[in-house]
């Protein structure tokens, strides 16, 4: 009759006769090392998801020939654009292939301070070396209007990307209190090229209001669908349809600046 026999390895005999203490030690450390090892595959990850992967190489290589004329300044609204806002993206994109791109960075994002956040972006857009593309978002696009109606924004500003204005006057009830400094929304029109890009189920832009600012900004407005606030709820990653209105903007102005379109490329479609 054959008994079965456990062999024992010497570092399981070694396990089994630990102390306790010493025991406690080493799981702790070995919990430590798995916890490690998934924050470095979760940051891998988020890494590998802001990469330009998804951004056709074709289109990267335009966007670096069509806006080498200009230092990009993204300004962001109510809240704030989080990692995943197409603005950030866009910010991580334009640093990647070195075109010039700066950030409006408000002190509180969730209490907007009208003067503050007024001086704030002209600070920021008179450090610029180069004429500056505006790319605004929702209150981001209001401030814009708010500083050229109070002549402060410099003559270096050549034209603005305008992406769901936030209608400050009829927005959602919940957040409209934050609001009502920037409100009424300015009519002056703009004096550099402008596009209005408005979704047609936005909480805080109807449709016709949006054609109404564009038409008294003396902007093109263009129809991006059904795509919300086009923020911070919305999962639209680059937002390519807004790169090409970004472009399309870009040969706007220069068309404007020298009468002539780049020959390199046409306008992206």
């Amino acid at each position: 009759m054959r008994h079965s026999v456990n062999k024992r390895t010497p570092e399981v005999k070694y396990a089994r006769t630990m102390p306790s203490v010493v025991k406690s030690k080493a799981v702790s450390q070995s919990a430590f090392l798995m916890q490690k090892l998934a924050k470095q595959r979760a940051f891998s990850l988020q890494a590998k998801l802001e990469t330009t992967d998804d951004v056709p190489a074709d289109i990267v290589r335009h966007l670096s020939t069509s806006l080498a004329a200009f230092e990009l300044i993204i300004v962001p609204g109510l809240d704030g654009s989080a990692r995943h806002h197409w603005q950030s993206l866009w910010q991580a994109l334009f640093q990647a292939e070195g075109i010039p791109v700066g950030r409006v960075n408000q002190e509180i994002w969730s209490r907007p301070h009208y003067k503050g956040w007024i001086m704030t972006l002209v600070a920021t857009v008179k450090k610029s070396k180069k004429p500056v593309l505006l790319v605004g978002h929702s209150l981001g696009c209001v401030l814009i209007a708010h500083a050229v109606k109070e002549g402060l924004l410099p003559d270096t500003v050549a034209g603005a990307l305008l992406v769901a204005p936030a209608d400050v006057e009829n927005g959602p009830e919940q957040d409209i209190s934050r609001v009502a400094a920037f409100s009424p929304v300015p009519l002056s029109s703009l004096p550099f090229p402008a596009l209005v890009v408005g979704s047609r189920n936005d909480p805080w832009l109807s449709v016709t209001r949006a054609r109404t600012f564009a038409r008294h900004w003396n902007a093109s407005f263009v129809d991006a669908g059904r795509k919300g606030h086009i923020g911070n709820q919305c999962d639209l990653g680059y937002w390519l349809d807004g790169l090409m209105f970004l472009d399309r903007l870009a040969q706007t102005v220069l068309i404007e600046k020298t009468g002539l379109r780049r020959l390199h490329k046409k306008t992206l479609q």
